[in-house]
């Protein structure tokens, strides 16, 4: 029996395919759960049955249906968070402002600025005693250093 309309004519075990895969299962998942005789098969033959059914042009279609709704909400979801942390900064800004707080003010520029990754913070790593080293001696180490790999890797 084939459903007919917007489905582009899936048979229930398609749909049934298609709705595991945007439900989040794997396409070998999805296969078994629509095609239980395929719990007995290795899962070589489900992997490539669930691909050939992957594959087919109104399957996939059906998938990329299915998931365009969920895709859109996550994008809103993801646009009103920062839309509204902007907001809340903005907030946070006019507030320092009408309180005549300058700390509050930078504060809320700054969170601004890394909201719009136009700030990246910098970490510095210490390795030890290297640190201390002028850079001259500490170039002469690698030179050192890559003649003697040379010398090992020669002598093996």
């Amino acid at each position: 029996m084939r459903q007919t309309g917007n489905d582009m004519s899936l048979t229930p075990r398609q749909e049934k395919f298609a709705q595991a895969i945007v439900s989040g299962h794997n396409q070998s998942d999805a296969y078994r759960i629509s095609y239980p005789k395929s719990l007995k098969w290795k899962d070589y033959s489900v992997a490539i049955e669930a691909s050939r059914m992957m594959a087919k042009p109104n399957v996939s279609l059906r998938v990329a249906k299915l998931r365009a709704p969920i895709i859109e909400k996550i994008q809103r979801d993801a646009e009103y968070g920062l839309r509204q942390a902007m907001a809340e900064a903005g907030a946070a800004f006019e507030m320092g402002r009408a309180n005549e707080n300058g700390g509050a003010m930078v504060a809320a520029v700054t969170l601004k600025a890394k909201l719009n990754n136009l700030l990246v913070e910098r970490k510095e790593v210490k390795a030890g005693l290297l640190d201390k080293l002028p850079y001259e001696t500490l170039e002469r180490l690698r030179l050192l250093l890559e003649v003697a790999i040379k010398r090992d890797n020669l002598s093996e």
